[in-house]
């Protein structure tokens, strides 16, 4: 547990120092530090997280002779996998190398568009930490490419985003779904958009609804996304998202709405980090009904999050006093998915573990302790 207080210690105390006016020069070497702690954090797990018995399968079987494709996975990360265990016959090496790639696509990304690139990079690690960062390795890389090839977006190159996109899909097919990012760039105004995300809302009173939206239009989709629809939709992933409360859900909801509402686009790319924000409320309202749909929020997250830091350059003349102590509750209500998934020890039905018992505690693959080793993946009973 400490090393999880440490790491978001880390990343929280930067923030701050960010948001209270770190120097620029001083704020770029904190990022490109940052960045290098989470590539290691990440990059070096062993048997921490989730989805890590699978990818070893894929791995193992790679080169087999006969089936080196047990779980039927895209042939761009399949290829991957087979140039990595004939070089290195390490998966670890290979998980490193996808985590670097995707460290460093992020670190581009924020350093070149974000005011506030450590708030940024904080952002996205606790909101997609036990995604994306520990888990969802395939589609980790489907997220990089796409964010290398962000300035096809901004500089209209739309056959070189399209060829982007093609190449991310050879990783995870979901890649499809970030077409329309090339779309947004462009004011839509405020009304639609806002009426949009909060029409979204109403799956979380009906979420069966999406079940119904999605197995209608399951059998039309292209080839590969179609099958993997159905195989979600008779799966343990239909489930519907658990809430408590629900607090914390309106209340990211709420303030989505507020920044998108507060925050006057004074160009085009600011209108862009803004739409994102509006397409990621509309995926997470339909996700409520059909958790596996939380999956395609990344593509949008990973922008919308820049979106969300706009709020720093308001001051409020009454409320100057009160900045770094408003910026403190922003970030740490952003922080509460991280925090809560490394306290959470409640069962969950799924595999009748804690569920933070695929994180905590922490593993590394350069030294980890006997019992690590004996630590089951979900999918292992």
């Amino acid at each position: 547990m400490a090393v999880y207080i440490v790491f978001f210690a880390l990343f929280f105390c930067s923030a701050m120092l960010e948001v209270g006016g770190l120097k620029k020069s001083q704020a770029k070497w904190l990022l490109g530090g940052l960045t290098v702690i989470l590539i290691l954090f990440v990059g070096l797990r062993f048997h921490t997280g989730a989805d890590w018995f699978i990818y070893h399968q894929i791995f193992d079987a790679s080169l087999s002779s006969q089936n080196n494709n047990p779980h039927n996975t895209e042939y761009g990360y399949l290829l991957l996998n087979k140039l990595f265990k004939y070089v290195f016959d390490n998966y670890y090496v290979m998980q490193f190398a996808v985590t670097m790639f995707v460290g460093i696509s992020t670190y581009r990304l924020y350093k070149r568009y974000s005011e506030y690139p450590i708030v940024s990079l904080s952002l996205f690690v606790w909101m997609l930490f036990y995604t994306i960062l520990m888990a969802q390795v395939r589609q980790s890389i489907a997220l990089a490419i796409i964010i290398f090839a962000t300035p096809y977006i901004f500089d209209r190159k739309p056959l070189r985003f399209l060829i982007a996109i093609i190449a991310a899909s050879f990783f995870h097919i979901s890649a499809v779904v970030a077409i329309p990012l090339y779309f947004l760039y462009k004011n839509y105004g405020k009304t639609v958009p806002v009426i949009l995300m909060l029409s979204a809302q109403i799956f979380y009173f009906f979420p069966e609804i999406t079940e119904i939206i999605v197995r209608a239009i399951a059998p039309y989709l292209p080839g590969r996304l179609s099958g993997l629809a159905e195989i979600y939709m008779e799966s343990y992933f239909i489930k519907q998202q658990e809430f408590g409360t629900g607090l914390f859900y309106f209340g990211q909801m709420i303030f989505s709405v507020f920044v998108f509402l507060f925050i006057k686009p004074k160009d085009k790319k600011t209108a862009f980090f803004l739409n994102t924000l509006v397409i990621f409320v509309i995926i997470r309202g339909f996700a409520i009904g059909l958790n596996i749909l939380e999956r395609l929020e990344a593509y949008y997250l990973v922008y919308a999050i820049i979106a969300y830091t706009y709020l720093f350059d308001v001051r409020i003349k009454r409320l100057r006093n009160l900045y770094l102590a408003t910026a403190c509750v922003f970030l740490l209500f952003f922080a509460a998915p991280f925090v809560r998934g490394v306290v959470n020890s409640d069962i969950v039905p799924l595999t009748n573990r804690p569920a933070n018992y695929a994180i905590v505690p922490y593993y590394n693959v350069l030294w980890h302790p006997p019992e690590a080793k004996q630590r089951k993946d979900w999918v292992q009973r």
